[in-house]
């Protein structure tokens, strides 16, 4: 049985999602609801891990010492291991500005930590103490001010010298240092690749076109999340385009993690690519539709993978 995954937050974030039935920019807008909870994008991928059935699943990264206890807490309740760097100050508050009308979210996401390089040394080391063969290392989400991607470079190039296989879901200059240095996976939206290949995507068959250029001539696997078109999943000479009709949108917060999460999932249980593809769908479809996450059991489970849409083009 292959080592259970391990996912890497350098700037974790607690996302605060406020409700509000019209949202109005420069105006006074009373709140319908609001929801707090311990986040950051690897952090999301390592809950939905563990919802679905992952033993022995690794948080790693960095977390401020002053409000450590919502996310010690979330690790306690999920079984999730933790192997987070604690460093001075607060992680940061990230407000995700629900419209109920439109459905559109504004985001406002503070900068966070910064991690001394002694403490970046440390993180490293730790990661490099749980590298082995095959083992999974999901890298996530945005950098500190104070951390170049280099560093991130620097930390795939060195997991994947011990056999580790590496997943990148972030963007800019991070994105392109990962992919430079070499990954298994990556997980852009669609907008992130544009801003990849520093041109304009518009349509699904210019995104696939794009998302070609990369694999598997660059990366052995890529999928490509585009909002309510679904997902692209490439995997070799192989493409899918995977859709499932969700009818109500609770938030899209997390909705990509669950997605990558899903596929790595089926992936350690050595699923073919459909069924991985489906599986990554249902993960996100269920995330859409909850502001925690949460994953349908059972038939229920069954039901949904079979109500996936998929496309081989």
């Amino acid at each position: 049985m292959p080592a259970s995954i391990v996912t890497v937050t350098l700037n974790p974030a607690i996302d605060r999602t406020v409700h509000v039935d019209r949202f109005e920019p420069g105006a006074v807008n009373r709140a319908r609801g609001s929801h707090r909870q311990s986040a950051g994008k690897g952090i999301n991928v390592a809950t939905m891990l563990a919802i679905g059935g992952e033993s022995g699943v690794v948080a790693a990264g960095f977390l401020g010492q002053e409000n450590v206890a919502l996310y010690e807490q979330h690790f306690a309740r999920h079984r999730i291991e933790d192997a987070c760097v604690r460093v001075a100050g607060e992680t940061r508050t990230c407000i995700k500005i629900v419209d109920t009308n439109t459905g559109v979210t504004t985001d406002l996401n503070l900068s966070g930590l910064s991690p001394t390089p002694a403490q970046c040394q440390v993180l490293f080391q730790q990661l490099l103490e749980l590298a082995e063969p095959e083992r999974w290392f999901v890298i996530s989400g945005s950098l500190p001010v104070a951390v170049d991607a280099s560093f991130v470079a620097d930390m795939i190039g060195s997991l994947r010298a011990k056999g580790a296989r590496v997943a990148i879901d972030s963007s800019g200059p991070t994105l392109a240092a990962a992919i430079k240095v070499g990954v298994d996976l990556a997980k852009p939206n669609q907008h992130e690749l544009a801003e990849l290949l520093d041109r304009d995507l518009q349509g699904a068959e210019s995104i696939l076109a794009a998302a070609r250029e990369l694999c598997p001539q660059q990366i052995p696997a890529l999928i490509v999340s585009m909002g309510e078109a679904g997902a692209l999943f490439l995997s070799g000479d192989s493409t899918l385009m995977a859709r499932a009709s969700v009818s109500s949108v609770a938030s899209t917060v997390g909705a990509g993690d669950a997605l990558l999460a899903g596929y790595l999932q089926a992936q350690q249980r050595g699923a073919s690519f459909e069924e991985s593809a489906r599986l990554a769908t249902v993960y996100a479809w269920s995330r859409l539709e909850s502001l925690v996450p949460k994953l349908p059991q059972g038939e229920a489970l069954h039901q949904r993978l079979q109500r996936v849409e998929l496309t081989r083009v």
